[in-house]
């Protein structure tokens, strides 16, 4: 028998106010030195220096300051120089400390012969070499007040003796700040094209989202990164038009389709323009989830994205949706294939979608994995691999080529280390690409773009007719359409290169390759290994639901949410972390025993009252044992009930006294219906008094029995007393006559 009451409601804590932080902060005047070193200090930094100047403190009326000058040179057009064209140069000082800066004089020069490879344009841009460059012009700057930033530019004609007439190739550029008697050199490049030859080239974009901690975006963060000048929305209008091979996130669509109906209207819109690019794509993991903290987990296999059940809602799917068909004839690349659809539209009605049906995109390979960068060495390759090594059954490794060796200076896009099937990006070019993207500043963007033009003319140069492979790098950070974009045309409208398809790279034979080991990072692994083993707790735990999947689904999609890259170099991340497992904790809490109280048993059978709290949103399965510890007490060892939601729910346990009296501790214990021990065990107190019963009976019986004796007397004597006296009378008469009459005769 059970009986369902609602629990109470848990008295709330007062929260105590927020530390406020004050700081007051009093910054003299004192003059600092900007620069004290003598002569010309030459840059490492390929177009940017800084004056090594201690931070200053933040101030109460202003930003904080990065106590540095910074002195950057960006050619335009990223730093391509077709025959004829004028070479325009920006020059900008940023000035971080409190004092200001006095007046700066530039020089800007050009070497008159061409870099002999990509490792000397590397030791150029580094500061490690020596390359001599003409002045070619010069400029300067007015005094720069504290805190500001300057910009000058300076163009060199087409015409101009010192342009006129190159040789294909990359050529040294150098800036020289002057400074008082101090001179800066900052280094660039710029790149003469070779409209010889069109190398293959594939640009990899991520479409990934901010990094949450949730099993989904929910429909408010969904309505911002869709809408107009939302980072999702920027994405995709950053590829918009492009070749770019798209590597999309799947949580962010499951997270858009397990709404239903109820997606904000901008989510739907950014699906069906997704839908609708003729991008070549590949999913990455759920969450964009670390793959190398999963293999250095230990984990015998990547984590895959668990049910998404709990979060939908029936009525959200109510009424049929009718996607339209992808016109494949359009483009020779892969039409992704919109969410898949019954045939019969009136099964649809009603019926949740599925996993896959969320998770649904059309992948231009089955199976392709991205892991960030510096991650995807031998390690992860040789745990992801085949055991058989058979080609078709391995997945393909996206990996930098800083890890890849044996190939020279420039790796070939499709290569293979022993069984592991590579796909490698050039990291030089791809750095560069990463960089830009996240830059705002137009001008500040053009120094990257130019080093990546520089080193794609010389990658290219070395490839010929092999593929080369780039990307664009995950950001941590939201990066604008613009930013972006630049990037992306950058690499895919560069001189000597031609689209690819992924599908054409992939059908590439390998080049045979050695694969370096990645930088392990021991801190994400074992946090990947604590919440993994909390996950199969929970995965025990859940098997008192009929569907165990409404708990570890979520639970699952929420580790690999903060697994996911975009969570690298956040300093939050240990505090998300457990607080994922301290939610996985609660929920294994969320069904137990509610204390018992001492019990008083007064006959020699009746219920022990045992109540069971369930938390839950789900009514849960569960067996009661009870075993007591005396052989005074019989108890019905095993009672099955299903606790309600959100309820206290009463069991109660029939129990018989035996001969004696005394007090009987009883063990109680909730089990799911696999025998997996729920909560903490209790004890109730049970004080016996079993022959009570039998004294009360015959107490009761004796005092009932005199009870109707006496009852009976007193009725009698009752109506005795209530005869008239006239009816004795006439009876005595009676019998008088009756003998007289008798003599008589």
């Amino acid at each position: 028998m059970t009986d369902t009451v609602s629990p109470p409601r848990a008295a709330r804590r007062p929260r105590r106010p927020a530390a406020r932080s004050r700081i007051l902060t009093t910054v003299s005047a004192a003059a600092l030195s900007i620069v004290t070193l003598c002569g010309t200090l030459l840059l490492t930094p390929a177009s940017a220096w800084s004056a090594p100047v201690e931070p200053e403190p933040e101030t109460s009326d202003g930003p904080m300051l990065s106590g540095e000058v910074s002195y950057t040179m960006a050619p335009a057009g990223n730093g391509i120089l077709d025959d004829g064209d004028a070479l325009t140069v920006s020059f900008v000082v940023d000035n971080g400390t409190l004092e200001a800066l006095d007046a700066v004089d530039v020089s800007l020069g050009l070497a008159d012969d061409p870099l002999a490879s990509r490792t000397s344009l590397s030791s150029w841009l580094e500061g490690d070499s020596a390359a001599r460059t003409e002045e070619i012009g010069t400029t300067s700057f007015g005094a720069t007040l504290s805190g500001a930033e300057q910009t000058a530019r300076l163009t060199i004609d087409g015409d101009d003796d010192a342009l006129a007439g190159r040789a294909p190739g990359v050529y040294p550029l150098a800036a020289t700040f002057a400074v008082g008697d101090d001179t800066i050199e900052v280094r660039s490049a710029v790149t003469v094209p070779d409209d010889d030859g069109a190398t293959p080239l594939t640009v990899v974009v991520p479409i990934t989202a901010p990094a949450i901690d949730t099993a989904t975006l929910t429909a408010a963060q969904l309505e911002e990164l869709t809408g107009e000048g939302g980072s999702l929305a920027s994405q995709l209008d950053a590829v918009a038009g492009t070749p770019v091979v798209l590597a999309i996130d799947p949580a962010i669509l499951a997270s858009i389709r397990v709404l239903g109906t109820s997606a904000p209207e901008s989510a739907l819109e950014w699906l069906a323009e997704l839908d609708s690019l003729p991008n070549a794509r590949f999913a990455l993991q759920y969450g964009d989830a670390d793959i190398a903290a999963q293999v250095e987990a230990g984990f015998d296999a990547l984590l895959q994205p668990g049910s998404l059940t709990a979060l939908m809602r029936e009525g959200d799917f109510s009424s049929p949706v009718v996607l339209d068909e992808p016109d494949t004839a359009a483009s020779a690349t892969p039409t992704p294939t919109p969410s898949a659809t019954p045939t019969d539209l009136d099964e649809q009605a009603g019926r949740l979608p599925a996993l896959e049906d969320l998770l649904g995109m059309d992948t231009a390979a089955s199976d392709v994995l991205w892991p960030a960068t510096g991650t995807g060495g031998a390690t992860v390759a040789d745990a992801v691999s085949p055991v058989s090594g058979e080609q078709d059954e391995a997945p393909l490794i996206l990996t930098e080529s800083d890890l890849v060796t044996g190939t020279g200076a420039t790796v070939p896009a499709r290569a293979s280390a022993t069984d592991t099937q590579l796909l490698v990006y050039d990291s030089d070019i791809s750095r560069e690409l990463h960089a830009a993207s996240i830059e705002d500043d137009t001008t500040l963007r053009a120094a990257p773009l130019a080093a990546a033009s520089a080193y794609l003319h010389f990658a290219a140069d070395d490839a010929g007719d092999a593929p080369l492979l780039v990307t664009v790098d995950r950001s941590s950070d939201e990066r604008s359409r613009l930013a972006l974009r630049a990037a992306v045309l950058a690499a895919t409208q560069a001189p000597s290169t031609t689209a690819a398809t992924f599908a054409g790279l992939i059908a590439k034979d390998p080049t045979p390759v050695q694969l370096l080991d990645g930088v392990p990072d021991e801190a994400r692994a074992y946090a990947a290994a604590d919440m993994h083993g909390d996950e199969q707790a929970l995965a025990q735990f859940a098997t008192v639901l009929d569907d165990p999947q409404l708990l570890t689904g979520p639970n699952r999609d929420e580790i690999l949410q903060v697994l996911g890259n975009a969570w690298r170099g956040d300093d939050t991340w240990p505090a998300v972390v457990a607080s994922q497992r301290e939610r996985t904790r609660e929920t294994i809490d969320a069904v137990g025993l509610l204390p018992p109280s001492t019990i008083q048993l007064l006959g020699s059978s009746s219920t022990l009252p045992v109540w069971v709290r369930n938390d839950l949103p789900y009514p849960v399965n569960l067996t009661l044992y009870a075993q007591p510890e005396d052989l005074r007490l019989d108890v019905e060892n095993t009672v099955t009930v299903v606790a309600s939601p959100a309820s206290n729910t009463r069991i109660e346990v029939p129990v018989q006294a035996r001969i004696g009296n005394g007090e009987v501790d009883v063990a109680l214990e909730i089990r799911s219906p696999t025998g997996v021990q729920i909560g903490s065990a209790e004890r109730a107190e049970v004080y016996v008094r079993a022959e009570w019963e039998g004294i009360g009976i015959t107490v009761l019986a004796v005092l009932v029995g005199g009870l109707l004796v006496i009852g009976l007397v007193r009725t009698i004597r009752h109506r005795r007393r209530d005869q008239p006296e006239d009816e004795t009378a006439g009876d005595d008469t009676d019998e008088t006559g009756d003998e007289e009459a008798e003599d008589d005769r």
